[in-house]
């Protein structure tokens, strides 16, 4: 067996090996990647590990022992990928690197842990999607509720946020899918919280727990961090992001600024069905980008931009001025054509500063990093020029904050040559004439190079060997070279140095004498110019916050320009934004299928929903005529609103929607051993607790996954308490194939019929994917079948059969009229579901109330809302 750090406990290593405990030993929870000059090598357990993981040989070492060290490396400038794919893996990576020249250092070479990957502090733009940020995230449980923060190290971006509310537990996982971490800090109470773990093993996250203390704000630079006693929560979860950042990137980096929470009703709730049905970004049958909303309406240049729109997506708005300041913005890029097109053109292919800023804040920018840098600023006064007449009030902001670093730019310009080398020891990075010293010490060098052609002519004259050669390496420095034919011709005045197979190495006095010379020259002309380029990379983190307010400028400037180009060649409309609780869409068209398909060929369809007899639309016709497509593109349509995107539509009035809840699909969660049908009522369920007479519903087949009554019986009541002002009362697309749900619209206030169009001619149907008023009675179910290619046999047996049960029913369906109003006395689940709902709700409420930290005032205003949900409860006992 290979030798582990177990068996060495107590052992004497040699002194690399011990440095290399030491090291290890700091930081056990990580594989230590050990830096032996141009490698990094692994030891014992790492090593075995890591040769495994990533198929690499495993050799051995000396380590001071009788059994040699299990030992596995990887090339220094090759490192960054063999960790990216150790990260991905779930690992953490400790980089032990040396911190004195090797040629300076007496005895062994002092090494240190300089920098810590983790999942979830990844700053190598490489390694990660350029389209998406990275999030590490944070949750504390206190009690029943929750603080949640996330950060992308990479760019900096910061959100944070308490979870207060009724449903936390839900509301956390819901901001969890939407944030999808790849690595997740948890306090102890919350990593047995069953809804989060539920959520964990459908999910491939690194999960660390961490101890109460860890959570602690109190000794967090209040410039970072500043709350107050009332803010609850949120500073727990942010403090421990901050530390944990900290520690493993041994900093905090500069890019990091100020944390300010956010506003959960500040924004449209989607919880993971929602985004997952409605195919934001990545399709349900392949999860693919392409196909997905995203796919159609990202038209950014950059990858700032990208990030920024793909945000907008996930996380719509709920207030009404920010959403007209947003539609004022793609406005105003839509109607200037010229300006557009040049700020894109302009916008094209620029550098990714918003990550770049987080390698400038932790000061591992290299040459050629700065050289974009120094590309993007370049690209500013021109940028500005083009934007100055832009009307919009959140465009000027954006162009005010578009800061050219005038000084930073000439400096950048006058001191680094335009194509330097990625290392920053090996000189060649500063331009000639931005310093004398370095000035000087190059022309000795390239002297030097002359004198050396010159010997190598005037050695090869004086022995008579044409091929004669005069070299460089590392180990052996300047030697002359001479073929093996030659020997003979050799003066006694060569040292031989090596022997070869084809060649002998000499070296000369003359040689050896010039050699210090040039080599002196050559390093202190390699130490001044890292040096210098230190120092020109400390005046580039001076300039670091406005750097990030350009950052974000450009991304602002890229989205909403994008969306005005969406909108300019899909022909979209600019979406009226009320208060009320209605919704019109006219000839409104599905955005991803409208671009998929000629738009010429696509049915566009209307919509209008209100407040009094046209809350819930019963939608029948049969299956592939278009009822899914028609219900997703509406609920699309109200989130690019809200999102600040003009709209595939004639015309759209928007009635603010607080949230978009989708039942569709059907789906076993084998994991949690949910059957299909239990599924669908886990949904339908959180429906009725959870929405909101601003919500907005996309039901489709509710109750199919049961018997024939139990389905209808369901679905009828649940259509019956959602059509009910005095339970629910919002705007609801409910598709279905239990036709006697078309009796309710003379039944219940607020429902109304609508059907796909069919036209059937000669047995043979045609979907016509219109949408009419009133309902249908035919599913062609048996047409679709032979459509779909089921044999002709099964076919013509199905007709048969449905001939001969219509004939038994005398063709009559199924009644409701007698039976649908509620017996006296009878149980209504729905209504004893949501009773409990809210006493969980006002209980939750009270238990929050912290009666020492209250004003007087506070104290009257929270009555108040208590009085108002014991009101609401009794109104609806």
């Amino acid at each position: 067996m290979p030798l582990t750090l177990k068996d060495i406990e107590g052992e004497k290593l040699s002194p690399m090996m011990e440095q290399y405990v030491a090291e290890k030993n700091k930081r056990p929870d990580c594989i230590l990647f050990y830096r032996l000059g141009d490698f990094f090598e692994l030891f014992f357990d790492d090593a075995i590990l890591v040769a495994r993981e990533l198929e690499l040989t495993l050799t051995k070492r000396d380590c001071g022992l009788s059994e040699r060290a299990p030992m596995c490396g990887v090339p220094h400038h090759a490192a960054d990928l063999y960790i990216s794919r150790l990260v991905n893996k779930g690992y953490k990576v400790a980089i032990c690197d040396q911190v004195e020249d090797a040629s300076q250092a007496k005895g062994l070479v002092k090494r240190e842990i300089v920098r810590i990957v983790t999942p979830g502090t990844v700053t190598d733009s490489a390694a990660l999607d350029e389209t998406k940020y990275s999030y590490i995230a944070s949750v504390y449980k206190a009690g029943h509720v929750f603080g949640l923060a996330a950060c992308d190290v990479s760019s900096g971006h910061f959100e944070t946020t308490a979870l207060l509310s009724e449903a936390a537990d839900r509301r956390l996982v819901d901001e969890l899918s939407r944030l999808r971490p790849c690595e997740l800090l948890i306090n102890q109470l919350g990593s047995k919280d069953l809804t989060i773990l539920s959520w964990l093993r459908e999910n491939d996250i690194a999960v660390t727990i961490l101890s109460d203390d860890y959570f602690i704000p109190a000794d967090i630079d209040p410039d970072i961090l500043e709350y107050s006693d009332r803010d609850y929560l949120w500073p727990n979860a942010s403090a421990a992001l901050v530390r944990y950042i900290a520690d493993n990137q041994l900093q905090l980096p500069q890019n990091i600024r100020k944390i300010f929470p956010y506003r959960q009703q500040d924004y449209m709730l989607l919880d993971q069905s929602a985004r997952r049905n409605l195919e934001l970004t990545e399709t349900i049958r392949d999860r693919s980008y392409k196909g997905s909303l995203l796919w159609v309406m990202d038209r950014t240049k950059t990858s700032m931009g990208s990030r920024l729109l793909r945000s907008w997506l996930e996380q719509p708005l709920l207030n009404q001025t920010d959403i007209e300041a947003r539609l004022d913005a793609v406005a105003d890029f839509l109607d200037q054509f010229i300006v557009r097109e040049n700020c894109r053109e302009m916008l094209a292919g620029l550098y990714d500063l918003e990550r770049l800023s987080s390698r400038i804040g932790l000061g591992t920018v290299n040459a050629r990093d700065l050289i974009a840098l120094k590309n993007v600023l370049e690209r500013i006064p021109s940028l500005r020029s083009e934007l100055e007449n832009l009307v919009a009030d959140t465009l000027q902001d954006l162009v005010s904050d578009l800061d050219p670093h005038a000084d930073l730019y000439t400096l950048l310009e006058r001191s680094l040559v335009d194509d330097p080398p990625i290392s920053l020891t090996e000189g060649k990075l500063i331009k000639q004439g931005f310093n004398e010293e370095v000035d000087a010490y190059r022309d000795i060098s390239e002297r030097g190079q002359d004198w050396l052609l010159e010997y190598e002519q005037r050695e090869r004259e004086a022995t008579g060997i044409k091929n004669l050669r005069v070299r460089y390496n590392k180990v052996f420095g300047y030697f002359i070279e001479i073929t093996k034919s030659n020997l003979h011709l050799v003066p006694d005045r060569y040292i031989r140095k090596q022997t070869l197979t084809n060649v002998e190495r000499y070296i000369s006095e003359e040689l050896k004498e010039r050699e210090d010379k040039l080599l002196g020259a050559k390093q202190k002309l390699n130490d001044l110019e890292y040096e210098l380029f230190s120092e020109i990379r400390e005046q580039v983190k001076m300039n670091l916050p406005s750097l990030q307010r350009t950052a974000r400028a450009l991304a602002g400037l890229d989205a909403y320009a994008g969306l005005a180009d969406l909108a300019d060649r899909e022909s979209y409309v600019r979406p009226e934004i009320t208060d009320d609780n209605c919704l019109t869409i006219s000839q409104g068209r599905h955005p991803v299928l409208s671009r998929l398909t000629a738009q010429s060929t696509f049915v566009p369809n209307d919509l209008e929903l209100d407040t009094l007899d046209r809350r819930c639309m019963v939608l029948t016709g049969p299956n592939m005529s278009g009822k899914s497509t028609y219900m997703r593109q509406n609920a699309l349509i109200v989130l690019m609103a809200q999102m600040g995107s003009f709209v595939p539509a004639q015309s759209a009035s928007i009635g603010l929607v607080d949230r978009i809840f989708t039942r569709v699909g059907a789906a076993d969660d084998i994991g949690s051993g949910q059957s299909t049908f239990m599924v669908e009522m886990t949904e339908v369920a959180t429906i009725m607790t959870q929405a909101t007479t601003s919500s907005l519903l996309i039901l489709d087949e509710i109750g199919r996954g049961t018997s024939t009554y139990d389905g209808l019986s369901i679905a009828w009541s649940v259509l019956e308490h959602i059509a009910d002002k005095s339970y629910l009362g919002c705007r609801t697309l409910f598709a279905t194939h239990y036709h006697e749900l078309t009796d309710l619209a003379e039944l219940k206030n607020g429902i109304f019929n609508a059907h796909i169009a069919v036209s059937e001619k000669e047995g043979e149907i045609v979907f016509l994917h219109q949408i009419r008023p009133g309902g249908t009675d035919d599913s062609y179910g048996i047409e679709v079948a032979r459509l779909a290619g089921v044999p002709q046999s099964v076919v013509t047996r199905a007709r048969e059969l449905v001939m001969q049960l219509e004939a038994d029913n005398q063709g009559k369906r199924l009644v409701m009229r007698k039976g649908a109003k509620q017996q006296e006395g009878q149980i209504d689940l729905f209504s004893t579901a949501r009773s409990v709902y809210e006493a969980d709700k006002l209980i939750a409420e009270i238990e929050k109330i912290d009666i020492d930290q209250m004003r007087p005032i506070d104290a009257l205003s929270k009555l108040h809302d208590l009085i108002q949900i014991a009101k609401k409860m009794r109104n609806q006992g």
